[in-house]
C-alpha cells in the first residue's frame, strides 16, 4: 500500500468533506421547512376544526332552545285540550232523573222463582243421564 492510498483512506473515515456536510446541512434544512409546512398545516385545520366545533356546538344550543320552546307549547296545548274536553263533557251532560218502573200492567208482573227440585232429584237419581252441575263440585 502507497503512502497516498494510505492517506485517502484516512480521510475517508476521518469524517465528512465540506462538501457532505454543506449536502447535510441543506438536506436537513429541507426536513425543517416541510416540518414547518405540516406544523402550519396542521395549525390551520386545528383552527378549522374549532370553528367547526364552535359551530355546531352553537347549533346544538339552539336546537335545544327550540325543542324546549316546543315541548313548553305541546304542554300548553295539552292543557288546553284537557280544559276544553272538559268543558265539552260537562256542556253535553245529560242530566236523567231516575227511573221508576210502573209495574201496575200485569204483563209486567214480577214472577216468583222457578221452583228446580224436581229436576235435582231427577239428576241424582240418575234418569236425566250425565250432567253436569257448575254450581256443585
Amino acid at each position: 500500500m502507497s503512502i497516498t492510498q494510505d492517506l485517502r483512506t484516512r480521510r475517508k473515515h476521518r469524517g465528512k468533506t465540506p462538501w457532505q456536510l454543506v449536502q447535510t446541512i441543506g438536506r436537513l434544512e429541507r426536513e425543517a421547512d416541510a416540518a414547518t409546512c405540516q406544523m402550519v398545516a396542521m395549525a390551520t385545520e386545528i383552527d378549522t376544526l374549532t370553528a367547526g366545533y364552535a359551530r355546531l356546538e352553537a347549533d346544538f344550543d339552539q336546537a335545544a332552545i327550540d325543542y324546549s320552546t316546543a315541548l313548553d307549547d305541546l304542554r300548553q296545548a295539552r292543557d288546553e285540550n284537557d280544559r276544553l274536553r272538559a268543558e265539552l263533557a260537562t256542556a253535553t251532560a245529560v242530566t236523567v232523573p231516575p227511573m221508576v218502573r210502573d209495574t201496575s200492567a200485569i204483563e209486567d208482573q214480577a214472577t216468583a222463582p222457578i221452583d228446580v227440585r224436581a229436576l235435582w232429584e231427577a239428576r241424582d237419581a240418575g234418569l236425566l243421564g250425565p250432567v253436569l252441575d257448575p254450581g256443585r263440585p
